[in-house]
């Protein structure tokens, strides 16, 4: 059997985790087989850390299987992205001497200088992602983009380094554990996105690529082909959520209302459109003015750009970013948010999706801002995986067709014998026994209808098909379907029981109730009342005086 060569990885984002199957062809090609989104809690993964690992890992075993169904295989490895506020970059700058000045910088030379960066020892509790070097210089003087060749004594060099805080990575690797999948590699959102939604002359002109997320949105910084600077912004759609849910909205329907009438611009919305959604019940309707939406979105918006260029002024290139800034991620899907931050960055802004990396096809499939960091971490890995992520190949299911009962050819009736003429009568009536009947003649002939016998054969294939029990096609029940049947069934038999006690406490107060009131009339009818009062009284008043006069 053929082997192919497969790409997974996983974004594992605030609101949802995203596994996508890739396969790799021979000239480096990747074809999408595979994607699956399953949603999160909130407060499961917060900033790009994830807090709930029984939730997250439920959502990452489900997702493994099914984007493993779709690709007909079971992943075994995968690579995951990480961003957050726990992921920045710092600046080292080392030297070596060359070796042979006379005939240039060699190979060695070079590798020396990246020997020595690779050494650096990361902070405590901090480990490494990526060294990436900003520029050469010869003799502290001269500045090449290919040190190879060039004449001098000293090479030097400033590094870029991409740093990420260990706890993040460890649950990341506990979720994978928790799946049964092997942890590959752990890869930074901000380098691998921009590498599907850039070209070469953005890249080489200056942009900056900002990634709005749930809970964060990324910066990456291009300029003359070298990532300059990266960042993690602790601020993304969410807060916009927040904003939305305070005007009264119930949280299942805050999503679709600031994706189908939201705007990230308030002046070009009509003060007077209301927008109607339904309230905490069925029967209650809330009536809320598109406006206040447009405006609780702009406001937050407003947050994030001004963050962002904060950002862009520490990175040191924010004047030399000629094609200004690619917008992504989910929330680049809002209306007019192109618009507002071109209003406040006086930048160039364009929306970006999936571009380059992968097949036609595949990139059909991924057209969306949404997708653009999977993509952009299945391109990453497949640059650094020469074999491809471990997975094992699923047989093919077998397609069950249900056997259809041959239906017996149903004899043809002839038509009843018509009355005949003497004259056309056969000559013969009475065939001699023993003798061979004549066939029947095509015309003019008499027609005997024989009665049509079923035997024990046609009656077996006229009965209608045997249905196997539900016990014999029901497939093999997986360990997590199972874990999730008992905890529904565990769900059900709590509700039961708390139904019945409700029940029970309620027929108990009814009881009560009926032996107050009969108590209460038992002790009406007892009492004398109030004219049975006064003739007592009455009598008592006689009794005295007749005991005075004797």
């Amino acid at each position: 059997m053929e082997r192919k060569c497969y790409i997974s990885a996983v974004d594992l984002g605030s609101s949802n985790v995203v596994v996508a199957v890739a396969e790799r062809f021979d000239d480096g090609s990747l074809a999408l087989r595979g994607l699956v989104s399953k949603p999160l809690k909130v407060g499961d993964v917060v900033a790009g850390q994830i807090e709930n690992i029984q939730q997250v890992g439920e959502a990452v075993i489900a997702a493994f299987e099914e984007a493993g169904e779709q690709a007909n295989i079971r992943i075994t490895e995968a690579y995951a992205g990480v961003s957050g506020e726990f992921v920045r970059c710092a600046r080292h700058s080392d030297y070596v001497f060359v070796s042979k000045p006379e005939t240039g910088v060699s190979d060695q030379d070079v590798k020396n200088l990246f020997d020595r960066m690779r050494n650096l020892q990361a902070p405590e509790k901090e480990v490494i992602m990526e060294y990436i070097p900003q520029h050469y210089l010869i003799d502290n003087k001269k500045e090449v983009q290919h040190p190879n060749g060039s004449f001098g004594n000293k090479l030097s060099s400033t590094f870029n380094y991409v740093l990420c805080a260990k706890t993040p990575m460890e649950r990341i690797g506990l979720a994978f554990r928790r799946a049964g999948v092997e942890l590959a590699e752990v890869l930074p959102n901000t380098l691998a996105l921009p590498e599907v939604v850039l070209n070469e002359d953005e890249k080489e002109e200056g942009v900056a690529v900002v990634d709005i997320g749930g809970e964060v949105t990324d910066v990456t910084v291009y300029f003359r082909k070298v990532v300059r600077y990266v960042a993690s912004i602790p601020m993304g759609a969410n807060a916009i959520n927040k904003d939305i849910r305070a005007l009264g909205v119930p949280e299942r329907y805050v999503e679709s209302l600031k994706q189908k009438y939201g705007s990230a611009v308030a002046s070009r919305v009509g003060e007077e459109k209301v927008v109607r959604v339904t309230g905490r019940t069925q029967r209650e309707t809330l009536d809320i003015l598109q406006r206040n939406l447009a405006t609780a979105i702009e406001s937050r918006m407003l947050d994030i750009i001004e963050y962002v260029m904060e950002e862009l002024e520490i990175s040191g290139y924010a004047d030399r970013l000629n094609y200004g800034i690619v917008l992504t991620g989910g929330s680049a899907n809002l209306t007019d948010v192109e618009d507002l931050f071109r209003q406040v960055t006086k930048m160039e802004v364009r929306v970006a999706v999936p571009e380059s990396g992968l097949t036609p096809e595949s990139l059909d499939q991924l057209a969306d801002p949404a997708y653009a960091t999977i993509a952009g971490l299945l391109v990453n890995a497949s640059a650094r995986s020469h074999k491809g992520t471990a997975y094992v190949a699923l047989p093919p299911k077998p397609v069950v067709v249900p056997e259809q009962p041959v239906q017996p050819e149903q004899p043809v009736q002839p038509e009843p014998p018509k009355a005949q003429p003497e004259s056309e009568k056969p000559a013969t009536s009475v065939q001699e026994q023993g003798a061979t009947p004549e066939p029947p003649q095509q015309s003019g002939s008499t027609s005997v209808e024989h009665p049509s016998v079923t035997s024990e054969e046609d009656e077996i294939v006229n009965e209608p098909p045997v249905v196997p029990d539900e016990e014999e096609i029901e497939e093999e029940e997986s360990p997590r379907e199972r874990a999730l049947r008992l905890k529904q069934e565990e769900k059900e038999r709590r509700a039961r029981e708390k139904q019945e006690e409700k029940e029970r406490r309620a027929r108990e107060k009814q009881e009560e109730k009926e032996r107050r009131a009969r108590e209460k009339q038992e002790q009406k009818s007892d009492s004398p009342g109030f004219f049975g009062g006064i003739l007592g009284k009455v009598e008592e008043l006689f009794r005295k005086a007749e005991d005075e006069e004797l």
